[in-house]
């Protein structure tokens, strides 16, 4: 149908709060981005700067635990907040034995679950099976790289995968962001009767 008949019109300028909404999401996601591009750039940082934020968090929700437990919460939230601490805390002084650990059992998940998508992918022949064929066969593949190299790969696996994940992120905002402008340019009723 034709704009002006049914009485809309496209707007060109925005106002001051649909500009920040948008321009700040856009902002932020090329802040993603450019972290993930950095964190690829420098994959052995960043595979110690993920042990060391890991620690933290274990630490801090430890603390929480223990305080959960100290307050009547029970003998279980103690024990495993008390856990979370000394695990945390060991992350923290060891990174290097923690860094090689979790580069471990992120070799074991990527087989693990590489294998269980190539399985039920040919088993079941769902639609769009072969989506996740290749998604398995793909994290089949990182393990065993992986998996060849260790401990080297301890200080790439990592480094990589928060890499990607924040370019992704970023990414993602930033299309976001584009598509929110692109609505709030989009067709509006005009203000005043035709």
């Amino acid at each position: 149908m034709d704009e002006q008949r049914i009485g809309i019109q496209r707007r060109d300028h925005l106002s001051r709060p649909e500009s920040a909404a948008w321009g700040g999401t856009f902002v932020l996601g090329a802040l993603w981005a450019v972290a993930g591009v950095l964190c690829l750039g420098a994959t052995a940082y960043a595979s110690v700067a993920a042990v060391y934020y890991v620690g933290a968090l274990l630490a801090v929700a430890g603390l929480c635990g223990i305080v959960w437990g100290l307050r009547g919460a029970g003998g279980g939230a103690l024990i495993l907040g008390i856990l979370s601490v000394v695990v945390g805390a060991l992350l923290f002084l060891r990174p290097g034995v923690g860094l090689a650990s979790i580069t471990l059992l992120l070799i074991g998940y990527f087989f693990i679950a590489g294998l269980f998508r190539v399985v039920t992918s040919l088993m079941d022949r769902y639609e769009h099976w072969g989506m996740d064929f290749a998604y398995g066969l793909c994290a089949i593949a990182i393990g065993v790289i992986a998996a060849r190299s260790w401990p080297v790969s301890a200080f790439w696996l990592l480094g990589m995968l928060v890499g990607v994940e924040l370019l992704v992120r970023g990414g993602s905002l930033m299309a976001a962001a584009l598509f929110a402008r692109r609505l709030m340019h989009g067709v509006h009723p005009r203000s005043t009767a035709s």
